[in-house]
């Protein structure tokens, strides 16, 4: 960091000595994002930024340990006014942290902005549905800078032994679960399936399991709790099976990413960040591949959108201005090309999947698209009204977890999810 940042420093004082800046001096931005891993794409993202603007420094403070603790921890920072100039909200939480800081004029209304580059910008850049990510009651508060769907990983090796058809790789959930029961019957601690619903970080692959049944978390009010409905359910009652007929272990995102690229798990359900982190990690220890999500009801069926959106925080002008600059660059081609390959996130540019950017990269790399494959049955990642969505999904956790270790039963397991989720969301 001290030599992205000298270097920022050095190309700022030969641009003010020769060509000038469009800003009258140095602007530093301070900027933060969760997950000290993604440091690996953020950080060349400002180096390149910071080359072709020299007149501003590109400055990251300590980087959150998880969504939630980041969520969280803006918050404290708002009530002391230390806020960072930008932060890379989580979409979930994104209309709790615009009710939180709006009265206190310590987010912007990026639409003012948007507009001034022009409708055919916009237009070349950012998909409708796309945008309406970083959107809270119809106005645009932040850019998309990643995003993701769940997937389905495959150990081809582990499935092959258990006999499995390597032609036919199960998009449904029957098949999984059957599929991953065989796996688990080959012993040497090898694992069938791994789906950590009860041990992620958020309520994202919660979520996903409700939408995929065709469910709602709340009715669009936000008045009343909905997943108490059939594809609750069924969304319970698969948590169980899972658990019961795979012998699913309680494993955390990272302990299954281990477990799996280790080569002792047959199918890992996981986020599409993970693909380059996994290419890695396996190596040429196994033949591995990815699949779609699966979607019970294909009418109503979905999955949500993972990811983070860029906001603008400060309230001096010039850093607003010179935010806005990096924020286009990071959500743009250049920076998405950077943003994706340091991941395996979805482009939120429309022209990053183009044949200037990433296009030869996803023709050679055919596991990289199977989420962006998602786009037509992605949704928003629902977020909870008021301050609630922390707590509530901690309490959830307990809940899951005690379904998973089969303390619980499915439906009185939903009984207590819906009425603790209720009553936190009337606090």
């Amino acid at each position: 960091m001290a030599k992205l940042l000298n270097l920022a420093a050095g190309a700022a004082l030969a641009a003010l000595a020769t060509t000038g800046s469009a800003l009258a001096e140095t602007v530093t931005l301070e900027v933060v994002h969760a997950w000290g891993g993604h440091k690996r794409f953020h950080e060349p993202i400002a180096e390149a930024f910071m080359k072709q603007h020299p007149e501003i420094e590109i400055k990251y403070r300590a980087p959150m340990k998880s969504y939630t603790d980041g969520h969280q921890t803006i918050l404290r920072q708002a009530l002391s006014d230390d806020l960072p100039d930008i932060w890379y909200s989580p979409y979930n939480t994104l209309g709790e942290l615009v009710a939180a800081l709006e009265q206190r004029g310590q987010i912007t209304d990026l639409e003012p902005m948007m507009k001034a580059e022009g409708d055919a910008w916009v237009e070349a850049n950012y998909a409708p549905n796309v945008l309406t990510l970083g959107q809270v009651d119809g106005r645009q508060w932040g850019v998309p800078f990643n995003a993701s769907t769940p997937i389905v990983y495959y150990n081809l090796d582990l499935i092959e032994e258990a006999g499995g058809d390597l032609n036919k790789l199960p998009g449904d959930w029957d098949g999984l679960i059957t599929l991953g029961a065989k796996v688990s019957k080959l012993g040497d601690d090898v694992d069938g399936l791994a789906y950590s619903v009860s041990e992620w970080g958020d309520d994202w692959l919660w979520q996903a399991l409700v939408f995929n049944f065709g469910g709602k978390l709340m009715d669009d009010q936000k008045t009343r709790v909905t997943f108490g409905d059939d594809a609750g359910v069924q969304a319970v009652k698969l948590v169980d099976r899972i658990a019961r007929e795979t012998g699913m272990p309680l494993l955390t995102e990272d302990q299954t990413i281990q477990q799996f690229s280790a080569g002792k798990l047959g199918i890992f359900i996981g986020s599409t960040a993970e693909v380059r982190v996994m290419g890695e990690l396996v190596g040429d220890k196994f033949a591995w591949k990815t699949g779609g999500y699966p979607i019970a009801d294909q009418a109503k069926g979905g999955v949500p959108t993972g990811g983070n959106v860029a906001v603008i925080l400060s309230k001096d002008e010039a850093k607003k201005k010179a935010a806005w600059e990096f924020v286009k660059f990071a959500t743009g081609p250049e920076g998405q090309k950077i943003a994706v390959l340091g991941s395996g996130y979805m482009p939120t540019n429309l022209q990053t999947a183009g044949p200037d950017y990433l296009g030869g990269h996803y023709a050679d790399n055919p596991d990289w698209t199977t989420s962006m494959k998602q786009w037509p049955v992605a949704k928003a990642w629902f977020g909870y009204p008021g301050n609630m969505g922390t707590k509530i999904w901690r309490e959830q956790q307990a809940i899951l977890a005690s379904i998973i270790r089969g303390d619980t039963t499915p439906e009185a397991g939903l009984d207590k999810l819906v009425s603790t989720t209720e009553a936190l969301v009337r606090e």
